[in-house]
């Protein structure tokens, strides 16, 4: 009996030291949340993908209205947590104000490169390559000569999508036509999350000729892709393969693999392999680039998807240089 009551003893206090060792990863979504079937759920997939191989406690902080988060609610997480990893350009001046407050916290933060301090990993997508292909594919499956763009707001990496998107239609297409507009002024997040406010703008887009709009906008997204199907024209998805949310109209997704991305730097913790500063994802890397177009490859003729692999092969190789030009407006 006296054995049985040792035994009991230990497996508690086993069971006991498990749970109080067990790491606690605090995830900060971007805009619009999960759901948006877009970068926050991509990322998600990859930090469950973690979980399930590491055994960690996940707490999720989801922001305001305004796609940002409050501080405290910031803080409060971060004081729950041994590793905190956020999506979105927005989150920077929190990490830079915080992280150095919690030495022994770590940081991971992707979609902008934060370089100089110690407890801060970033990862950021040389997404202007992959829309750079996507300009290029929409270019030259254009019937009107005109084309569009609509993102979120010009922060930074949706400047990068534009920049991109524009730059390889006209490398392919030198005369074809690129209207671009922007939901919500700078600063301004909530136009990650506006998807009848999306609707209205694609519509317009595609009234006045544009048969092919870009959307890079979260959640706002699917109202866009809703608009394609509704005139009969073509959208393309961003961050996640979206080419199943209205098959046949989503002519392709210019893919960020956020999800290899996240289990890549949660599982460097994980493994005591932990390396501050910025990490790239390119074509190169196989970090961003175009779905397999499952539901229009059968429409666009072999002689494009040939000029795209082209493209795709130069960029790699440096041939085709894509560089990001600031203060695009």
């Amino acid at each position: 009996m006296k054995t049985v009551f040792v035994t009991i003893l230990f497996l508690l206090f086993t069971i006991g030291t498990a749970l109080a060792d067990q790491p606690v990863v605090g995830f900060v979504t971007g805009a619009s949340g999960l759901g948006d079937l877009s970068f926050n759920d991509m990322s998600y997939g990859g930090i469950r993908r973690a979980q399930q191989e590491f055994n960690f406690k996940l707490i999720i902080l989801e922001p305001e209205v305004d796609g940002e988060s409050r501080i405290e609610d910031f803080t409060n997480l971060i004081e729950q947590s041994d590793i905190l990893i956020l999506v979105g350009a927005q989150h920077a001046e929190l990490v830079k104000k915080t992280a150095p407050k919690y030495p022994n916290k770590k940081f991971i933060i992707s979609e902008v490169p934060l370089a100089g301090m110690e407890n801060v990993s970033s990862v950021f997508f040389e997404q202007g390559e992959g829309s750079f292909l996507a300009g290029a594919l929409a270019a030259l499956t254009s019937k009107t000569g005109k084309i569009g763009f609509i993102g979120a707001t010009p922060v930074p990496p949706v400047q990068k999508f534009e920049q991109g998107y524009v730059d390889g239609a006209k490398y392919a297409v030198p005369d074809i036509k690129v209207e671009v507009a922007y939901l919500t002024p700078l600063g301004d997040f909530s136009g990650f999350n506006a998807p009848a406010k999306g609707y209205n703008v694609a519509m317009g887009q595609y009234r006045t000729g544009a048969d092919v709009v870009f959307t890079v906008a979260g959640l706002t997204g699917n109202g866009i892709i809703e608009a394609a199907r509704r005139s009969g024209r073509y959208a393309i998805g961003v961050d996640s393969d979206q080419d199943s949310l209205a098959k046949g109209f989503v002519l392709t997704s210019m893919i960020k693999k956020l999800d290899v991305a996240a289990y890549n730097e949660l599982k460097a913790v994980m493994l005591g392999e932990f390396k501050s500063g910025p990490t790239s994802y390119g074509l190169k890397q196989n970090g961003v680039g175009l779905s397999e177009m499952k539901y229009t490859r059968d429409k666009i003729p072999n002689s494009v998807l040939k000029t795209i692999d082209d493209i795709r092969n130069k960029i790699i190789n440096g041939e085709i240089k894509v560089q990001y030009r600031e203060n695009l407006k």
